[in-house]
């Protein structure tokens, strides 16, 4: 059964059972974060920083101070090198980014000697919410993690989207690369790898999934405004994931996806052996429960 709903994401992640959670650098909104998914019996929270700091956060939250196991970290890149390091030995499951950067997260993790890296790309799977008209979840690929992505690159973030998507349940995930216009010009780079992946599809060298591009946002989600366009296909009006141009694409489409139209997500880091999630500092509590929930099924 294809999950839908956040609802459903986060049923399907109770039926794997606790896992263990790595927060690296907790601060109040992802402690938080951890205590909802232990309160919801999907995470068992090891908290990565400042012990003293730690236990201050925790008293805040009305939680026993010794209810969770605690690993001292000094700063928030060294509580990144200790929630990798956790995660590399197998004492944890997912890593959740607390106070921590981004960049000093991704640092820990792509360290050659120590990360855990396991694929060619890392990339972010962003999924939204839309209950107003699609009810299903959207994938946006990426916003956070792959600023100028190359045509390879691109290709490795759609194959990692689609494996998550079929832990998903979905057998062929629908894939649009977008654009701002449906047609190939040397003006558009991006325009022309959509064209090259769409072709790369046709010809079997991206398996999983059914792929169509250059798209433009409205021709991808709305079968009105394809219809309109005079376009047609299985992707057209229907995409399940949206392969941005870049980094700027990714964050503002997502973000509008947030701020304005009020969708909640989620997002999971795929690429490592362990599922990484580095959301926003400023999404809020449910957003990061629900990472953690997608990490949970994404991954086992």
């Amino acid at each position: 059964m294809e999950i839908r709903t956040f609802d459903q994401l986060l049923e399907e992640a109770k039926k794997r059972g606790r896992r263990k959670l790595a927060v690296a650098f907790p601060e109040e909104v992802s402690l938080h974060a951890a205590l909802l998914a232990h309160e919801a019996g999907i995470a068992a929270p090891i908290l990565v920083g400042i012990p003293d700091r730690i236990r201050e956060l925790l008293s805040q939250a009305g939680v026993d101070t010794d209810a969770f196991e605690i690993e001292e970290a000094g700063s928030p890149s060294e509580a990144c090198a200790v929630a990798v390091a956790l995660a590399r030995d197998d004492k944890v499951d997912i890593i959740l980014k607390g106070g921590a950067q981004t960049a000093q997260m991704l640092h820990a993790v792509l360290d050659k000697e120590n990360g855990i890296r396991a694929s060619k790309v890392l990339s972010e799977c962003s999924l939204y919410e839309d209950t107003r008209v699609r009810h299903s979840l959207l994938a946006v690929v990426d916003g956070g993690i792959l600023i100028a992505p190359t045509l390879e690159e691109k290709v490795e973030a759609i194959r990692n989207t689609v494996n998550v998507y079929h832990k998903l349940g979905y057998e062929n995930p629908k894939v649009a690369v977008l654009a701002a216009v449906e047609t190939v010009t040397d003006k558009m780079p991006c325009t022309e790898d959509a064209a090259i992946i769409a072709r790369m599809w046709e010809r079997g060298q991206i398996k999983g999934c059914v792929v169509d591009g250059p798209l433009a946002l409205d021709n991808a989600i709305s079968e009105r405004a394809a219809a309109i366009k005079g376009l047609s296909g299985p992707v057209v009006g229907n995409a399940d994931i949206l392969i941005v141009p870049d980094i700027e694409g990714g964050n503002l489409l997502g973000k509008s996806m947030s701020y304005f139209a009020g969708f909640t997500s989620a997002h999971v880091t795929i690429g490592a052996r362990k599922p990484v999630l580095v959301p926003s500092r400023a999404d809020d509590g449910r957003t990061k429960l629900m990472s953690v929930a997608l990490g949970i099924v994404a991954y086992y």
